[in-house]
């Protein structure tokens, strides 16, 4: 198996579908990627994000969008440390940090060192001046803080209607803003720090997280974490505060995922592979169609979700949901039995109607 290649986020279905005609960046990009023009101008031909959103529902969107464009700005990410350390045992600031971040409102915390695998190779998405299309990523940040914020199953459940994409928007800015407060405060012990979020990559949160303990990689390309499933937003902060690295871990995912193709069967667009992992850029992985996806999203308006909703990892929180996954977790037995259990207790997926204040 090949050594891991640093992915450049240029190459994201999302910072291509963010290109424009005719400008210096997509003539730039398509000059070196001729055969992903027709079908990237096919995808933004489409109907878009947002569309068949009532405007009052839509403008519950658009707020957090702009309060997450101002989060993502170079000075909310990053700055100059304070020129005086304060001076914190490495399980002393690790306490700190971890309860700072879940005071702050992030479900699941934990820390691991930067891979720079895992760092993007040049910007892609920046919509700031100070970090233009296409410039070199240099992080040298030792450490990563993951933080996991948990979504409201019932609410992603009404996807692939607007109600799932105002949960998704409204947990990313809450994931926004976690990162940016947690980073400002390791700044202020006098350590340098930068926050990653919807709004502002370097890195990548996903394969981070599961350096750090949140959980595994799953089929569907998602984090899967024991309490949670996949029904959850990351943000990252990286650092060079001294702190205590969690480990990784092996909480079933892979056997699971490997048995359990209720995503891929799901997915309205087709996007979730049926069959093996395969190497991806020096990894073993499930590889997810994306363009599908992305297409598929821009069709209907938003982000779909339903490879959250119907997950068995990512049910209501209720006691016999909570022993399952405990269990799954531990046993290959109690895994089988955990999917032979799961169309009887809850069916095929069916989307949910959007609450009654939306609309």
């Amino acid at each position: 198996m090949k050594p891991t290649e640093q992915f450049d986020e240029r190459d994201t279905v999302f910072a291509r579908e963010d290109l424009v005609s005719g400008t210096p960046e997509y003539e730039a990009f398509y000059a070196s990627h001729p055969g992903l023009q027709g079908i990237d101008d096919h995808i933004r031909s489409l109907p878009g994000f947002g569309n068949n959103v009532p405007k009052s529902d839509l403008f519950y969107m658009e707020a957090n969008r702009w309060l997450l464009w101002h989060l993502g700005r170079p000075d909310f990410i990053y700055g100059e440390p304070e020129e005086k350390k304060i001076t914190l045992s490495s399980e002393r600031a690790t306490l700190k940090i971890k309860h700072f971040a879940k005071w702050l409102g992030a479900d699941l915390v934990g820390i691991s060192e930067v891979k720079q695998d895992y760092v993007y190779s040049h910007r892609g998405r920046s919509h700031y001046k100070e970090e233009p299309w296409g410039s070199p990523i240099e992080l040298d940040h030792k450490l990563a803080v993951s933080m996991g914020f948990r979504e409201d199953i019932d609410m992603v459940k009404t996807g692939p209607h607007h109600g799932e994409m105002l949960e998704s928007m409204s947990i990313y800015q809450k994931s926004a803003v976690t990162a940016v407060l947690l980073a400002k405060y390791i700044r202020m012990l006098g350590y340098p720090a930068r926050a990653h979020h919807f709004r502002n990559y370097q890195i990548q949160s996903v394969p981070m997280a599961v350096e750090a303990g949140l959980g595994e990689l799953g089929r569907c390309g998602f984090l899967l974490t024991k309490e949670y499933g996949n029904c959850l937003r990351l943000s990252t902060v990286t650092t060079d505060l001294p702190l205590d690295i969690d480990g990784s871990v092996d909480i079933g995912v892979q056997d699971f995922c490997t048995r359990c193709k209720i995503c891929a069967e799901t997915c309205p667009s087709r996007a979730i592979p049926f069959g093996d992992k395969i190497e991806v850029r020096g990894q073993i992985k499930w590889k997810l169609a994306t363009l599908k996806c992305i297409a598929y999203w821009n069709k209907v308006g938003t982000d779909c979700g339903i490879c959250i909703g119907s997950c068995p990892w990512s049910q209501r929180d209720v006691w016999y949901h909570r022993l399952a996954s405990d269990m799954a977790t531990k046993s290959e037995l109690a895994r089988i039995i955990l999917l032979w259990l799961h169309p009887i207790m809850y069916g095929k997926y069916k989307a949910k109607p959007n609450p009654d204040w939306l609309g």
